[in-house]
């Protein structure tokens, strides 16, 4: 076949346009290729995570108290759970949101627990992240984080003072301070429903009963019963020799207070023994009769209490081992 030049020059345009295009759908198509490969490679590499919550908050917080928000990468309908807890029941959370919060105060306690820590997980069904929870406890005051209506004077007195607080404060730090013991009487004894008497002279006791302060306790409270009004010379006495030798005072003289059933607690207290010792208190106090039972008394501010009477002198102190206050 006779080509022209006409006929050469057409074909060599063809072959340009040919060339071009097909150079150009290569392109493409290796483009395409690149795209597709990263978004795979983008897919592969997703790793769902949630924010850690790490905090240091003070000892007895409130129920309720926000501890943080969990955060995560996941999309779409999210449900949160705890996983596990050191400290049971200490933590509630938000399933919707991933809030944290206090479920049981008492469980934030620097005593027990200085450190609590938890695992939350997160999922949308298809992704599941996890997160850590570790919040560190300051250790404070535990009896002024205990006290409401009596804080203030709490605040106020200097350590070795007694301030006189409410029932439920006095109960409340018998349940939710460390290792509390009771002492000089239980409290079947103290709410008895036996016949009450009341000495009309100032007296000093101590209850013979077997319920007395183990080694290396501290006194930080006492409750007793009296009928008198505008009482300013009761005591708290303390003796490591003996339940009817050796008394002594201590913290200072009771505050100021009327008839009926009073409740006290000491600021400060640094006084403990290594072996037993026994509680002891100076005022007009009430009693019962008790076949089995007896306590110790003098006349007067007494260190040595020299008589005896079968029954049981209406007071209690509360002690622990764990100093829990400044």
């Amino acid at each position: 076949m006779n080509f022209s030049k006409k006929n050469h020059e057409h074909l060599r345009l063809n072959i340009i346009y040919v060339s071009k295009n097909l150079i150009g759908f290569l392109i493409i198509i290796t483009l395409m290729t690149i795209m597709v490969s990263c978004s795979n490679e983008d897919s592969d590499s997703f790793i769902p995570s949630a924010s850690d919550i790490l905090q240091t908050i003070d000892e007895n917080p409130t129920e309720g108290q926000s501890l943080g928000t969990v955060a995560t990468n996941l999309t779409g309908t999210l449900l949160y759970s705890i996983s596990s807890q050191t400290a049971n029941g200490a933590f509630a959370i938000n399933s919707t949101t991933g809030e944290i919060f206090v479920n049981d105060p008492l469980k934030f306690d620097y005593e027990i627990n200085p450190l609590i820590q938890a695992t939350i997980s997160v999922t949308n069904s298809i992704d599941t992240a996890t997160s850590s929870v570790l919040i560190s406890l300051n250790n404070i005051d535990d009896i002024f984080s205990f006290l409401n209506t009596s804080q203030q004077a709490y605040i106020n007195a200097q350590n070795g003072e007694w301030i006189q607080v409410t029932e439920d404060e006095y109960n409340l730090l018998a349940t939710a301070l460390y290792l509390v013991e009771k002492t000089s009487t239980s409290d079947e004894h103290y709410n008895t429903s036996e016949s009450i008497s009341y000495d009309s002279g100032y007296y000093t006791y101590s209850n013979n009963n077997g319920v007395d302060i183990a080694p290396l306790q501290y006194v930080f409270a006492i409750k007793y019963k009296g009928d008198d009004d505008n009482v300013t010379d009761a005591k708290v006495k303390i003796s490591s020799n003996s339940i009817s030798e050796g008394f002594i005072d201590l913290g200072q003289t009771l505050p100021e207070h009327n008839a009926g059933d009073k409740y006290f607690v000491l600021k400060g207290n640094s006084q403990n023994f290594n072996s037993t010792s026994y509680l002891g208190i100076s005022g007009r106090l009430a009693y019962v009769n008790l076949a089995d039972h007896n306590f110790k008394y003098r006349f007067g501010d007494s260190e040595d209490l020299t008589s005896d009477w079968t029954g049981i002198a209406l007071y209690q102190g509360l002690t622990t081992t764990v100093k829990q206050w400044d």
